[in-house]
């Protein structure tokens, strides 16, 4: 009898223990991170007989959670990809605003600069129309300022959103080595059995900490994981962390990168190897989205100040003089990096404001020459200098060391720095420098028209230049001007070959360029000379106008209107794509996680029904334990007759 009552108390102790499991998991239904729990049982080794094998009851092996490797693993990468693309479109949404706000956008403060140009080109001497141009002016300074300035505090909530996340990585790094270190003493105190709490308690950690950055791991025999980032960094070695850090940029100390310590005592930038997560998502939209809009931006800042400083000193102001720069000049910013060793020095010139590039380049010297790489596409070229590209001249001397690098940036702080340089309303250059008339004396119908001058030099002239026609200018009896008080005669001009007009360019006196028009006679006389008194004179102006339709940025692809909606529309468009590989990780985030809880997860209708069939195999136990009792009793009863 003794067989069957050992029987019956293993079954009830199994099955007690199994009904606890199954209150544990109804329990933690709503716990974050736990994983449904289920007890496995076996036969106790059977008893031999005379008649076979007898059983002996039942025992728990071990109580396991209900957990896949590869669909947990498949959620934790999900989560990373899934918090990266959304810390990525939160400060895409922000920027992609900003910019295309009528509010704070640069197009209405650029379109009602140059119509207040417009209106002093139709009034050339008005002093309120000149006023409402500086103020204007001002206002598109100020826009600029403001743009710039966000977009700097954009990138400033980047470094603090990379500090933030650094410390709560090594605190969650910190964490799941100390449950590693209690996971494997548990476990080897348990002879082996899984500490399922602190399994799942490890687990919520490795979520929380893959939306933070992207993780790989690996499991270990004592049940401790190691934890890597990046390809292959470590950052959770069984029961060590090995914490990450920001660190400054070697050729830009406003930007934070992410650094790891290495066995050297230094530290090893590894930002470009890290993917997933939000750390990863707000470093691809600086990369991405914020360096591009902030380069676009300057380079669109520094194409308005060149051209329109160029053309406004071929203007004449009121007080008769040349036009001075309209806005302060841009200067191209380098840097040396940190680390450089040699002497060498680099100087950047801009020679063509509109084949600027909108991107920063990166110089390295590997020992016997430079690699110049524009940072927009990576295109390199490589040599001793001056290098020649975008606009650009890049010069270096002094002696380099092997490393050093420089960081070249034309463009990337213009439009912070745009400003306006004229204070004088009366200095604003609306007037040409050079007039033409004609000798009231003439008896031909010869005029100058379309005078334009191309640079200062000579300007403004010190006599007036006389063109006189000459039936026998050039001798042989071919006709044109002599040209008097300037270079370049005698031009040639024949009335029956250029009777729809010929332009003519006079070097040396602002590389002037006019043309001839109508039917000269002998000795009429043509003059060219300083438009002195010019106040009503506009030509200037309307070429300043001008200036907006025409394509002066990227290479003559765009005109300043053009630009900048190009810039909005690039925003915008990796904003929308953003979005849309977002909405698409979010499905599959949730695919994922219902699969690890179609697994894991504890289903309240399956746990109760459960609940019951333990209940009645409890019963049945406890009757076997009963009915073993009424046998004893029998032969108990038995032996005292």
């Amino acid at each position: 009898m003794a067989e069957i009552l050992g029987i019956g108390t293993s079954a009830l102790l199994s099955l007690q223990k199994a009904l606890s499991t199954t209150g544990h998991n109804i329990a933690n239904v709503n716990t974050e991170g736990y994983n449904r729990q289920r007890v496995e049982f076996t036969t106790l080794p059977p008893q031999l007989s005379g008649s076979g094998f007898i059983g002996n009851g039942v025992q728990i092996t071990t109580v396991r959670r209900a957990y896949d490797e590869f669909i947990a693993g498949q959620v934790l990468s999900q989560t990373a990809s899934q918090s990266g693309l959304d810390a990525y479109v939160s400060l895409a949404n922000r920027l992609d605003n900003l910019l295309a706000s009528d509010s704070s956008g640069l197009s209405p403060a650029l379109q009602q600069f140059f119509d207040s140009i417009q209106a002093v080109a139709a009034n050339p001497s008005g002093l309120p129309e000149r006023q409402v141009m500086l103020a204007e002016a001002q206002a598109l300074a100020d826009r600029f300022a403001f743009l710039d300035r966000s977009l700097v505090g954009l990138e400033a909530e980047v470094n603090n959103r990379l500090t933030v996340m650094v410390d709560e990585i090594n605190g969650l790094a910190t964490n799941i080595a100390r449950l590693n270190q209690e996971i494997t003493v548990a476990t080897g105190t348990a002879g082996g059995q899984p500490p399922n709490d602190l399994l799942d308690q490890r687990d919520l950690l490795l979520t929380q900490l893959s939306k933070k950055i992207g993780i790989t791991t690996v499991g270990l025999a004592d049940g401790s994981v190691n934890v890597m980032i990046g390809s292959g960094q470590p950052l959770v070695v069984g029961a060590a962390a090995q914490p990450i850090t920001t660190v400054a940029s070697a050729l830009d100390p406003n930007r934070l990168e992410i650094g790891i310590k290495t066995p050297n005592g230094g530290t090893a930038v590894i930002s470009q190897f890290l993917s997933g997560g939000e750390i990863s998502g707000v470093m691809d939209f600086r990369t991405r989205v914020l360096d591009p809009a902030r380069n676009e931006l300057g380079r669109l800042a520094a194409v308005v100040t060149d051209t329109f400083n160029a053309q406004h000193r071929l203007g004449m102001d009121s007080n008769g003089q040349l036009g001075a720069d309209f806005f302060t000049p841009l200067s191209p910013v380098t840097v040396a990096a940190t680390g450089n060793a040699g002497t060498a020095t680099v100087a950047v010139t801009v020679t063509d404001a509109s084949a600027l590039a909108a991107s920063d380049y990166r110089l390295n010297y590997d020992g016997s020459q430079w690699l110049v790489t524009r940072i927009a596409d990576n295109k390199t070229v490589t040599g001793a200098g001056p290098f020649n590209l975008d606009g650009l001249t890049i010069a270096v001397s002094g002696t380099p060391a092997l490393g050093d690098s420089f960081l070249v940036r034309p463009v990337h702080d213009a439009a912070g720095a745009f400003a306006v340089a004229l204070t004088d309303v009366s200095r604003i250059a609306v007037a040409a420098p050079v007039r033409a008339s004609a000798n009231l004396s003439n008896t031909g119908t010869a005029a100058i028209a379309e005078v334009a001058v191309q640079s200062a030099t000579g300007l403004p002239l010190a006599a007036p230049i006389t063109l006189t026609f000459n039936p026998n200018a050039l001798g042989a009896g071919v006709p044109g001007f002599d040209v008097g008080g300037g270079p370049g005669g005698p031009l040639a001009f024949d009335p029956a070959l250029d009777s729809n007009g010929k332009t003519f360019t006079l070097s040396g006196f602002g590389d002037m360029r006019f043309t001839v028009r109508g039917i000269p006679q002998a000795g009429d006389t043509l003059v060219l000379e300083h438009n002195s008194g010019g106040r009503g004179d506009n030509r200037n102006g309307l070429l300043l106008a001008g200036l907006q339709t025409q394509r002066l940025v990227n290479n003559g692809a765009s005109t300043f209107g053009e630009a900048y909606g190009s810039l909005v529309a690039d925003v915008g468009v990796k904003t929308r794509q953003g979005q849309a590989n977002l909405n698409t990780q979010n499905i599959l985030l949730q695919q994922a996680v219902d699969a690890r809880e179609s697994v894991s997860g504890v289903n309240l209708d399956e746990e109760a029904a459960r609940l019951l069939r333990l209940q009645q195999a409890y019963q049945a136990a406890a009757r076997i334990v009963s009915v073993a009792d009424g046998l004893f009793q029998t032969l108990l009863d038995a032996t005292r007759r």
